[in-house]
C-alpha cells in the first residue's frame, strides 16, 4: 500500500480556503439585482466583468467569505480521508521478475588476479578462493556442466581450467587424451604429473592403498569401500551374504594390515587378499587351513587384533556350504588381481596423495568408458583421495600438520569428466557437501540430469545439485534437462497487446494491454542454444547467456598440443616395477646371464630370500 502524503493536501486546502474567501467577497461587492435575478446570474455576470478591480490580497473575512473557504476546506479533507486503496502493485513485475544477468553483475564474483579465477564462459569467471572475495561473493566451487556428447566440455571448461594453473588436479579422462595436450603446460609450470591407467594398465603409477592406511578404524572404510564400489545390485534380500562377505574382506585386509603395516614385516597390497582367499579352504575337514593357522600366529604376535576378531565371527557364524559360497563370491571379486599388470599397479605406491595440497600436482585417471571390469579400483582410487586429503586439509587448517601452514594449503579440483561413463564416486552426495571447507572443488561433467538420477537415485541427484555453486549449460536433448534448465531460468513480465477489429457499416477497432507471465527462456529455447553458446546459473543469481570460452583466446594456449604432430604434445614413461626400468634402461650388451648360485656369492644390499 502507498501512503498517503498530507502536505499536497494542506497546500491544495490553503489555496482553495483562500480563493474562495476572495471570491466570496467579490460577490459581495456586486450590485444586487434580486428583484429581477433570483439565480443571482447578474451578478456572476458582473463578477467576470469586474473581477480586475478587485485587490488580489484580501485578508480582511466576513461570515460569507470564511464559510465559503471553510467550504473549500472541507472539500479538500473529504478527499484526503476517503477509502484508501490498499493493494500491492508492483508494476511491471505482476508475474515475475526474472531477466539475463548482466556482465557487470557477474565481473564482481571475479578475483582481480586473472590467474586466481575459474572460468566459465568468454565473459564469465569466479574467483577460486573466496578468502580473496568480498562476503557476500561467496559462493562454493562445485560445479555441475552439462552439455552432450561434442558440447565443448572438455575443450571449453575443463582445459582451460587446467591451464590456469592454480591449484592441484585430479582429472578423468575416458580417452587418455587430454594428458597429451596439456602436460607440458603443466610439465613447465612445476607440477607433478601422476597416472593411473586403467585402460591400458601399463605406463601407469602405481596406487597401493594400503600405503594410506594409519590405523585400526581404516580396514572398515577400504572393505567397505571395496564392497560397495563391486556390488551387483541393491536387492534387500542379499544383506546377508553382504554381512559374510564384509567379515571375511575385513578379516583379510586387517590381517594384511597387522601382519604387514603394525609388525612392519612387509608392505601390503590388494592382490594379497586374493592369495590369502586360495589356501583358506580346507582340503581335510579335520585339518585347519593354511590361513587359519596364520590367523593363529597373529594372534600370538598382537593378542585381541581386530583381524582375528572378525575371523573368528566369520568362522563361528558362516560354516559349511555357506563359507564356500561366500568364498565364492569373494573370490570373484578378487580374481581380477590374477592379471599381473594390475597386479603390478597395486603392488607399490608412488602417487603421494597426501601431497598434492601442499605440491602442484595434476593427476590423469585413464578410465573405459565401456568395460567396467576396474572400476571398482577407480572407486578405490577416489575413496582414498576423499580420505586422504580430508585429513590432510583438517591437519593443516587445526594446526597439527608437521610442516604446512594455512597459507601453503592447496586448492584441489577434481575434475570428472563423462561422470555418466566413469560411474559411481564412493560417498560423492556426502563429499561434495563437506569438501568446500577443506578447499576441494568437485566439477562433474554430464550429458543429461537423467544421468546422474541413474548413478545416484532422485534424492541423491538432489543433494549434489543442492551444493553445486554453479550450473553450467551447455547442451542437452534429454527432456528432463530442458524442463530444468528453462524452470530455472524464472518467470518475467511482459506485456500483451490485443487489438479487434470489425467490419461492416458501423466497423470500430479496439485496442488492449494486458501482462502475462511466461519463462525468461522457455523449453524450446533452451533446447535450441546456439552450439557455442551457453548458460551459466550461479547460485542466486540471474542466469547468463553467453558464448561458450574459445580455448584459442587463453594466454597458455601456445604451448597447448592440437594433435601427436604438435611440438607440444606430452608424452610420459612409467615404470610399473624397479625391475621394469632396469630392463628398459639397461642396454643388452651390458647384461650378462648368472646363475643363482653365483648370485648368492655377491654381496647384494638386499635379501634375496625376501
Amino acid at each position: 500500500m502507498t501512503e498517503r502524503k498530507p502536505l499536497p493536501y494542506v497546500i491544495t486546502a490553503g489555496i482553495l480556503f483562500y480563493c474562495l474567501h476572495w471570491l466570496a467577497k467579490l460577490f459581495e461587492m456586486s450590485p444586487d439585482t434580486a428583484i429581477n435575478d433570483d439565480f443571482g446570474l447578474a451578478r456572476l455576470e458582473w463578477m467576470a466583468e469586474h473581477w480586475t478591480e478587485k485587490f488580489p490580497i484580501d485578508v480582511e473575512f466576513t461570515s460569507s467569505s470564511l464559510m465559503a473557504g471553510l467550504v473549500g476546506v472541507m472539500a479538500v479533507l473529504f478527499f484526503f480521508a476517503r477509502r484508501q486503496d490498499r493493494g500491492i502493485y508492483r508494476t511491471g513485475e505482476e508475474h515475475g521478475t526474472a531477466r539475463f544477468a548482466t556482465v557487470e553483475e557477474l565481473a564482481s564474483f571475479q578475483d582481480q588476479d586473472p590467474e586466481k579465477n575459474m572460468i566459465f564462459t568468454q565473459r564469465s569467471q569466479m574467483g577460486l578462493f573466496n578468502q580473496r572475495l568480498p562476503y557476500n561473493k561467496h559462493i562454493n566451487k562445485n560445479v555441475l556442466v552439462i552439455g552432450g556428447t561434442g558440447d565443448w566440455k572438455t575443450r571449453s571448461f575443463v582445459k582451460p581450467n587446467i591451464m590456469q594453473l592454480n591449484s592441484s588436479y585430479v582429472i578423468t579422462d575416458t580417452k587418455g587424451l587430454i594428458i597429451h595436450e596439456v602436460g607440458t603446460i603443466l610439465k613447465k609450470a612445476g607440477y607433478k604429473i601422476k597416472i593411473l591407467d586403467l585402460i591400458q594398465l601399463i605406463n601407469s603409477d602405481g596406487f597401493n592403498v594400503f600405503h594410506y592406511m594409519q590405523k585400526e578404524t581404516d580396514i572398515d572404510k577400504v572393505s567397505e569401500a571395496i564392497i560397495t564400489a563391486t556390488k551387483r545390485s541393491d536387492n534387500k534380500g542379499e544383506d546377508f551374504w553382504a554381512q559374510a562377505e564384509a567379515f571375511l574382506t575385513r578379516a583379510l585386509i586387517g590381517y594384511l594390515y597387522f601382519d604387514g603395516k603394525v609388525l612392519g614385516k612387509y608392505e601390503p597390497n590388494l592382490p594379497q587378499v586374493a592369495d590369502l582367499l586360495r589356501f583358506l579352504k580346507r582340503t581335510d575337514p579335520e585339518i585347519e587351513s593354511p590361513v587359519e593357522e596364520m590367523f593363529k600366529q597373529l594372534e600370538e604376535e598382537l593378542p585381541g587384533n581386530y583381524a582375528n576378531k572378525q575371523f573368528q565371527l566369520f568362522m563361528k557364524n558362516f560354516g559349511g556350504q555357506t563359507l564356500m559360497s561366500v568364498l565364492a563370491i569373494i573370490s570373484s571379486r578378487f580374481s581380477v588381481f590374477d592379471h599381473d599388470d594390475v597386479r603390478k599397479m597395486v603392488q607399490r605406491d608412488t602417487m603421494e596423495i597426501e601431497k598434492w595440497q601442499l605440491e602442484k600436482t595434476a593427476v590423469f585417471i585413464h578410465m573405459p568408458e565401456t568395460d567396467k571390469s576396474y572400476q571398482f579400483l577407480s572407486a578405490l582410487f577416489f575413496h582414498t583421495i576423499f580420505e586422504v586429503s580430508n585429513k590432510t586439509a583438517d591437519s593443516i587448517i587445526q594446526g597439527t600438520h608437521p610442516t604446512a601452514t594455512i597459507e601453503t594449503l592447496l586448492h584441489l579440483q577434481i575434475y570428472a569428466d563423462e561422470t555418466g561413463q566413469i560411474g559411481q564416486i564412493p560417498y560423492l552426495p556426502e563429499e561434495i557437501a563437506v569438501v568446500r571447507s577443506r578447499e576441494i572443488s568437485i566439477k562433474l561433467m554430464i550429458q543429461s540430469m537423467s544421468q546422474l538420477q541413474q548413478l545416484y537415485g532422485d534424492k541423491n541427484t538432489t543433494t549434489i545439485l543442492n551444493n553445486c555453486g554453479a550450473v553450467l549449460y551447455l547442451g542437452s536433448n534429454d527432456p528432463d534437462t530442458l524442463k530444468s534448465m528453462a524452470d530455472r531460468t524464472g518467470p518475467q513480465t511482459i506485456q500483451q497487446t490485443k487489438t479487434s477489429k470489425s467490419y461492416g457499416q458501423h466497423g470500430s477497432s479496439s485496442e488492449s494491454t494486458d501482462s502475462l507471465k511466461r519463462e525468461l527462456l522457455n523449453y524450446h529455447e533452451v533446447a535450441t542454444v546456439a552450439i557455442d553458446e551457453a548458460l551459466l546459473y550461479l547460485n542466486r543469481q540471474n542466469v547468463f547467456k553467453d558464448k561458450k570460452y574459445r580455448l584459442e583466446t587463453h594466454p597458455q594456449y601456445e604451448n597447448h598440443a592440437d594433435g601427436p604432430f604438435s611440438p607440444n604434445w606430452f608424452t610420459y614413461r612409467r615404470y610399473m616395477s624397479d625391475i621394469d626400468e632396469w630392463l628398459e634402461n639397461v642396454e643388452l650388451s651390458n647384461q650378462v646371464e648368472i646363475s643363482m648360485e653365483e648370485l648368492e656369492e655377491i654381496a647384494l644390499p638386499w635379501d634375496l630370500s625376501a
